[in-house]
């Protein structure tokens, strides 16, 4: 249901009539209309319960297209209610508008364009710390295995697993360089007239430059194969050590790569399970098994990430068998 401040708000962008409808947001706490009128339309930003990402986000719409890196144009603020009218870029994320004739030619550009990003400086932009990358997987031992599926895990395990994350994050040798998108997947990325265009970028800060990689090849929302993942890891490797004057090694980038994998979706499906269980918001459900395979494949290389392997796998066998990936 639309709300009286979305259409006094809309009424200020069009003359005459217009129609407003709901779009479908993503997994936070923000909402998002199309207002249109005419064959003209806009993106309705509602970011009135989300006040410190609201100042992220106009933080960053600064910062940005200062630094030559495309994303939606602001038409029009409401800066005591948290909302915005954005330039509307239609049906054109890359999770629809890619195929196998124009993946790479998408996917390079996409890779690119992470590069762009990290070629940002600002003393305004905070940084990933080792406190708020483990805070982040810790939503996997809350969410996914005691809240979602109410495993009976011991107090031994979960210091395990926690230990584990520890080690995982110290054997990080790449973390806290370069600006990272944080949620940098193929529906929040699009592709019009040749170019890429971000959004949902308001979380950015300094960290691994291999962090946005790993949210575009190894995505919760998309399968890419393995030969493609490969080609496009040495398409980035190639792009960055040209940029950054780094020779990042192959063994060093994939070390990196599964590291960040496990990390990024632990955090990923305990949003995902969160979600669900606080919010009754089930749509995110249907990704949890990619989410989870994710885990296992990254973590299988290393033994001293048995446990989270372990309880990465038997979330996935608990989710086949309740058949929770089509809703609980």
């Amino acid at each position: 249901m639309t709300s009286n401040i979305i259409k006094k708000f809309s009424k200020k962008l069009f003359e005459g009539n217009f129609i407003i409808e709901n779009i479908k947001g993503d997994a936070s706490k923000r909402k998002y209309y199309r207002a249109s009128s005419g064959g003209e339309s806009l993106i309705i930003m509602d970011s009135s319960r989300e006040r410190r990402n609201f100042i992220n986000f106009l933080k960053f719409s600064d910062i940005f297209p200062c630094n030559n890196i495309k994303i939606p144009k602001i038409i029009k603020k409401d800066l005591n209610n948290n909302i915005l009218a954005l330039e509307d870029f239609g049906d054109n994320l890359i999770i629809k508008r890619s195929n196998s004739k124009n993946f790479f030619e998408i996917y390079e550009k996409s890779i690119i364009n992470i590069i762009k990003i990290q070629k940002v400086r600002n003393k305004k932009i905070s940084f990933y710390s080792d406190e708020k990358y483990f805070k982040e997987s810790s939503l996997f031992i809350e969410w996914v295995l005691e809240i979602f599926f109410s495993f009976d895990i011991t107090n031994k395990d979960k210091n395990k697993i926690k230990k584990e994350v520890i080690k995982l994050i110290e054997n990080l040798s790449l973390k806290r360089n370069f600006l990272v998108h944080r949620d940098y997947h193929s529906k929040n990325i699009f592709y019009k007239n040749k170019g890429i265009i971000i959004i949902d970028y308001q979380d950015a800060v300094y960290g691994s430059p291999l962090y946005d990689l790993v949210s575009l090849v190894n995505d919760c929302y998309k399968d890419i194969n393995d030969n493609n993942r490969k080609k496009l890891l040495n398409f980035f490797r190639e792009n960055f050590n040209n940029f950054s004057k780094n020779n990042l090694s192959k063994d060093e980038l994939v070390h990196n790569f599964y590291l960040l994998s496990v990390q990024r979706h632990m955090k990923a499906s305990g949003i995902f399970c969160r979600l669900s269980k606080k919010n009754n918001r089930n749509d995110y459900l249907k990704y949890l098994k990619r989410t989870f395979n994710y885990i296992i494949t990254a973590s299988s290389n290393y033994d001293n990430l048995r446990t989270i392997n372990f309880f990465a796998k038997e979330a996935i066998y608990n989710l086949n068998e309740s058949n929770n990936s089509c809703g609980r």
